[in-house]
């Protein structure tokens, strides 16, 4: 009964420590950018709303920028050429006020209870709407690009940060601005309880294609065809693509001038989908075979891989970012035309990991038997009298 209840006490104790994320606040102003506070130190919710209330004393305007994630670590990130990612926040130091808070628990929430007059959008609504005329206005960041590195994306979005901030200083003269985020970046500073999936767009563009009946599939762009080392054409194929479904076999076609794809998906017994057979013909060359269920996932998985390569003899087709997911009967999807968690083509053991899991077998091999040696040793339990009679010790002992 002891051990349940301390159980439950360390499962509850996990559960409130996990509710809480603590991340980064970058705070600037003209005036005022709130009060000293220790800045190695955590920052509770309420503090921190506390701090928000007080400056929409002085500034009559707020503008929160909100990552999906960020950490400490983020900020001083720099390039193979040393240049920082934010240099528009490195020159508001010059001329503004800067308050900086290293772990903040929830700051978004807190500044969305800091007032009744809270307004939020996404900076792709931002891109084609005026900025919201409330007391606090929250910028969602959250627009991640396909092939974007974190680095690019992070100087990309201080680049708009710096923009929207000048146009807001110039309209009300006095604004409070501050750069945060949802979730922090690293998991050893929290834990993300969200995540992102690949939205497909809603166009029936070529390189795409989207049917919550039949199937979901994407690639980032065109295809590349190589004959022997040579690439057919340098700027890619565009395919256009259709798909059929009689509930036990999905067929995915794709066309392009003299390009003809076909990939044959099948359901399995044991609750997975599988692309059973690829046939490829561009002008006199084919691809004819049956993957052998190296491309699979379960149902309600969808599949992705960085670079998809078909190949033959002198032969080969690659799709970038390929993703897909075949919509079998027993298939829901958890939100319209999203792709569900995807079953990655570079599986988790790779070889780096079964490196590192032998060499550390063997270490352990190693202390272990160091320490069995070390165990075994016999010391001495009989020792001279200089007074008495001399130890005599018989063989057998």
């Amino acid at each position: 009964m002891g051990s349940l209840r301390h159980f439950m006490l360390i499962l509850s104790f996990l559960v409130i420590a996990n509710a809480s994320e603590f991340v980064p606040v970058y705070m600037w102003g003209s005036h005022r950018a709130g009060e000293p506070i220790p800045a190695l130190h955590k920052i509770s919710q309420n503090t921190f709303k506390d701090e928000i209330m007080k400056a929409l004393k002085d500034a009559p305007r707020i503008v929160v920028f909100a990552e999906h994630s960020l950490s400490p670590e983020d900020l001083g990130q720099r390039d193979i050429s040393g240049n920082i990612a934010f240099p528009s926040l490195s020159k508001v130091q010059k001329t503004s006020k800067v308050t900086y808070l290293s772990y903040v628990q929830n700051p978004v929430k807190a500044i969305q209870h800091a007032s009744e007059d809270v307004e939020e959008i996404s900076i792709e609504r931002l891109n084609k709407n005026d900025i919201p005329d409330s007391r606090i206005v929250i910028i969602d960041l959250n627009d991640a690009q396909d092939n974007e590195r974190r680095f690019d994306m992070l100087k990309r979005h201080d680049e708009i940060i710096g923009s929207i901030y000048e146009e807001l200083q110039e309209k009300y003269g006095n604004v409070l601005a501050v750069y945060t985020a949802h979730h922090p970046s690293w998991i050893a500073s929290g834990v993300v309880h969200s995540r992102k999936t690949r939205a497909l767009p809603t166009d029936d563009s070529s390189n795409k294609y989207m049917n919550n009946t039949t199937v979901l599939f994407y690639t980032s762009g065109n295809v590349v065809i190589k004959i022997g080392e040579t690439t057919a054409d340098t700027k890619g194929i565009a395919v256009t693509y259709s798909a059929e479904n009689d509930n036990e076999t999905i067929i995915l076609s794709g066309k392009a001038p003299e390009l003809s794809i076909s990939f044959e998906f099948q359901q399995t017994v044991t609750g997975y989908w599988v692309l059973h057979t690829t046939n490829i013909t561009y002008s006199d060359k084919i691809i004819s075979q049956v993957t052998n269920g190296t491309i699979y996932a379960p149902l309600g998985f969808s599949y992705t891989c960085g670079n998809q390569t078909f190949k033959t003899t002198g032969f080969s087709i690659m799709f970038p970012n390929f993703q897909v997911q075949p919509m079998f009967k027993g298939t829901y999807l958890t939100q319209l035309t999203k792709f569900d968690d995807p079953y990655n083509c570079v599986g988790f053991t790779t070889i780096p990991i079964w490196s590192g899991l032998f060499v550390t077998f063997i270490l352990l091999l190693i202390m272990t038997f160091g320490l069995t040696m070390m165990m075994d040793i016999k010391t001495m339990d009989r020792f001279d009298d200089a007074k008495g009679k001399t130890i005599t010790i018989n063989t057998s002992e």
